[in-house]
C-alpha cells in the first residue's frame, strides 16, 4: 500500500479528486489514437512510393448510361497482391473502355468485336500485348479490332456487350471469349451485381435478361483517394478474403461446397442442379446472341477457354473433363456447333503451343491468360473464318428484334 509521508493512502487521496481516473482514461485513448495517425499517414505516405492499385472508377449504371464502363479517358495503375506481383499502367479510352485505342462509331472499314470479361479487359497484360493489339497490328488499315470487357461479366452481360456493340458501332463479326465461371454467374440466382446483368425466368418460360442499376458509392471516391485504402480493398482484397472465409465456414457442413477446389476459376464440384440452371443459361444465350449481335450464328466466333493449370497434365487435365467447368464447356460448344457458331477450342490451341514451346499460359499467381496466352487467343481468332469473313468477304447479318 502507498503511503505519503503524513501516513496518507495516496488511493484514498486520489478516489477523493474528481475526474482523475476519467483524464487517465482519455489520455490513453488520445494517445493510441494519435498513435494510429501517426501509423496511417506513416503507411500513407509509404504506399503512395509503390504501385498500389488506384482503381477504373466505374459509372452509374442506369436508363442514361445502360452498360457497365469506366470513366473515360484516363490512365492508372493495376496491380496484383500484396506484394505487387504485376503491375501494369491501363488506359481507359474515349467511350470508357479498357483499350490502347479509341473507338468511333463513324469508322469507314470493317470492324471485329471482341467481348468478354476481365480476360478481354486484360488489365494485367501490356496494351500492346493484348489480342486486340495483336490482331490491330496484324489488320493494319483494312480494319478495326474493338474489345469490350469488364471483369465480372459472364454470358448474360455478353448479350448486353453485343447489343450494345450492335447499336453503337454495325461490328461486321464477333468474337466472345467464355471462362469457367461463366454459366452459373449469368443467372440471378447464383449472383447479384449492381451494374450487370442477368438471366432470370422470372415465371415466364424464356430467360430475361434484366440489368440491375448501379449507383457510385458515396465512399468511392474517399477510398480512392487513399494509397493506404486503396491497398487495403484492391491489393489485399479484403472483400474477397472475408467471401473465401465465408465459403470455408459453409464448407464444413457441406462438404459438396468444398471452397479449396476449383477448375477454371469456379467450384469443381458438378451440382445436377447447379448443372441443369447452367444448361439453361447457355440454351437462352445462344437463342438470344444472334438478334442482340445483329449479325448470323456464322459471323460470330465463341472462344471457350481450357482448364488450367490442369492443362499441363494429362491426368489432370483427363480429370478435368468431369469437373462442372468440363462438362459446361462440352456442352456449349456442342450446342454451339449445332446451332452454326464457328466455335475455338482453347485447350486445343494451348496444347498445341504448349507441346512446341512449352510456354505457359497464365502468371504464376494469376489464372488469368498473361501475354502468351494472349498470342495464342489472337492466332487462333486470325485462323478462324469469322476472321475472314469480316476482312476478306461480305457481311452476313440477321435483322434485330
Amino acid at each position: 500500500m502507498a503511503v505519503s509521508l503524513d501516513g496518507t493512502d495516496e488511493k484514498a487521496v486520489n478516489a477523493m479528486i474528481p475526474g482523475s481516473h476519467r483524464a487517465s482514461r482519455v489520455v490513453m485513448v488520445v494517445t493510441v489514437l494519435l498513435s494510429l495517425l501517426a501509423c496511417g499517414t506513416f503507411l500513407e505516405i509509404g504506399l503512395r512510393l509503390l504501385p498500389v492499385s488506384e482503381g477504373f472508377r466505374a459509372l452509374a449504371v442506369n436508363d442514361a448510361n445502360p452498360i457497365y464502363r469506366y470513366a473515360p479517358n484516363r490512365t492508372a495503375v493495376w496491380s496484383k497482391g500484396w506484394n505487387f506481383s504485376i503491375t501494369n499502367r491501363v488506359r481507359t479510352n474515349n467511350l470508357g473502355f479498357i483499350s490502347e485505342v479509341d473507338y468511333d462509331p463513324k469508322r469507314a472499314t470493317p470492324l471485329l468485336a471482341i467481348v468478354g470479361d476481365s480476360y478481354i479487359e486484360a488489365a494485367m497484360v501490356p496494351s500492346d500485348q493484348t489480342a486486340a493489339a495483336l490482331l490491330r497490328r496484324d489488320i493494319g488499315a483494312r480494319g478495326s479490332v474493338y474489345s469490350f470487357g469488364a471483369s465480372g461479366s459472364a454470358l448474360s452481360q455478353y448479350l448486353a456487350y453485343a447489343n450494345y456493340v450492335k447499336d453503337v458501332f454495325r461490328p461486321e463479326g464477333l468474337v466472345v471469349t467464355v471462362v469457367g465461371n461463366d454459366f452459373d454467374e449469368s443467372l440471378l440466382r447464383y449472383k447479384q451485381v449492381p451494374g450487370f446483368h442477368y438471366f432470370s425466368q422470372s415465371g415466364t418460360p424464356e430467360m430475361q435478361l434484366i440489368r440491375l442499376d448501379r449507383e457510385i458509392p458515396l465512399w468511392r471516391d474517399y477510398v480512392a483517394a487513399s494509397s493506404l485504402a486503396m491497398y487495403v480493398v484492391a491489393n489485399l482484397e479484403v472483400a474477397g478474403l472475408l467471401d473465401r472465409n465465408l465459403k470455408r465456414v459453409k464448407s464444413w457442413f457441406n462438404a459438396d461446397l468444398n471452397p479449396n477446389t476449383y477448375v477454371g476459376n469456379t467450384v469443381e464440384h458438378a451440382d445436377p442442379a447447379r448443372i441443369a440452371d447452367s444448361k439453361t443459361a447457355v440454351d437462352a444465350f445462344l437463342r438470344q446472341l444472334p438478334d442482340r449481335a445483329g449479325l448470323s450464328a456464322s459471323n460470330i466466333l465463341l472462344v471457350v477457354d481450357a482448364p488450367r493449370p490442369e492443362l499441363y497434365e494429362p491426368v489432370r487435365r483427363d480429370a478435368a473433363t468431369r469437373s462442372y467447368f468440363g462438362l459446361m464447356r462440352a456442352y456449349l460448344m456442342d450446342r454451339a456447333v449445332e446451332k452454326g457458331f464457328e466455335v475455338v477450342d482453347m485447350e486445343r490451341e494451348f496444347l498445341d503451343d504448349y507441346s512446341r514451346a512449352g510456354r505457359r499460359f497464365e502468371h504464376p499467381d494469376d489464372h488469368h491468360w498473361n501475354s502468351v496466352g494472349h498470342e495464342v487467343f489472337a492466332r487462333a481468332v486470325r485462323k478462324s473464318a469469322v476472321y475472314e469473313s469480316v476482312f476478306g468477304g461480305a457481311r452476313q447479318e440477321v435483322s434485330a428484334k
